[in-house]
């Protein structure tokens, strides 16, 4: 199983220096279940729109990432915050000083699973990635 955060996604989309590791990943594990944050989206909005105002990518390519990103949702569940999930994230925040959307994250990974050994968290935020390790994930990147 998967867990995308979503700067991963954004890299699949948006060329960055991970992009080639995030799609070679996605080749290996096609056919492999996903889920991400209910949060996700926005979050990848907001990437998009830093982007074009950092002048980083143009209209076009925004657009472009707009519709791929829009299709690879379609092939992912969505977990939504509950009152479980907000706690977790407030918990998460805490001891691994978080930001707010990235305990939402590790939260909303935790309660996709019973067994977070089983999942790879993709994520290509060090911070994250790190108390994802320590929350049990496999964490290839």
């Amino acid at each position: 199983m998967l867990y995308w955060d979503s700067s991963a996604i954004v890299a699949l989309f948006i060329y960055e220096k991970a992009t080639e590791m995030i799609r070679s990943l996605v080749d290996e594990m096609d056919e492999v279940p996903s889920y991400t944050a209910i949060i996700t989206p926005l979050e990848i909005e907001s990437a998009i729109q830093r982007k074009l105002r950092e002048q980083s990518i143009n209209v076009k390519q925004a657009e472009e990432a707009r519709l791929l990103a829009g299709d690879f949702r379609k092939e992912l569940y969505l977990v939504f915050i509950d009152y479980n999930v907000l706690d977790a994230a407030l918990h998460l925040q805490k001891i691994y000083g978080l930001k707010v959307a990235d305990a939402i994250q590790l939260a909303s990974a935790r309660a996709g699973t019973e067994d977070p050994s089983k999942v790879n968290f993709i994520s290509l935020d060090e911070k994250l990635n790190e108390a994802a390790k320590i929350e049990g994930f496999r964490v290839p990147f």
